[in-house]
């Protein structure tokens, strides 16, 4: 579970996974809560989502829907952010977690 206070460093992490996923892909969001999970960042299925609409409200992230399905893709302010270029407020590294590629 995150908590408020971690919810920035889960946005970051989340744009990270989506880099990761390489440019124009789009990732479904259990796919990134295994991700988080694989990095001891577990969230809930619903924080997940929540941080993927937030992240779409910023324009750092696409969203889209099919019935209970949510897909997010990077967007390039989201590139920006995960490769030290841009600063959004309400987003931060971790800097205990080391996802370097």
């Amino acid at each position: 579970m995150i908590l408020p206070a971690d919810l920035p460093y889960l946005r970051w992490v989340l744009l990270k996974l989506l880099a990761s996923q390489g440019g124009g892909y789009w990732a479904a969001d259990g796919s990134l809560a295994r991700g988080l999970d694989a990095i001891g960042f577990g969230a809930s299925m619903p924080q997940v989502r929540v941080g993927l609409f937030w992240l779409a409200d910023v324009n750092a992230a696409e969203i889209k829907t099919a019935g209970e399905n949510v897909s997010a893709r990077l967007t390039q302010a989201g590139l920006d952010v995960v490769e030290g270029r841009q600063v959004i407020p309400g987003i931060k590294k971790p800097l205990h977690l080391d996802l370097e590629e």
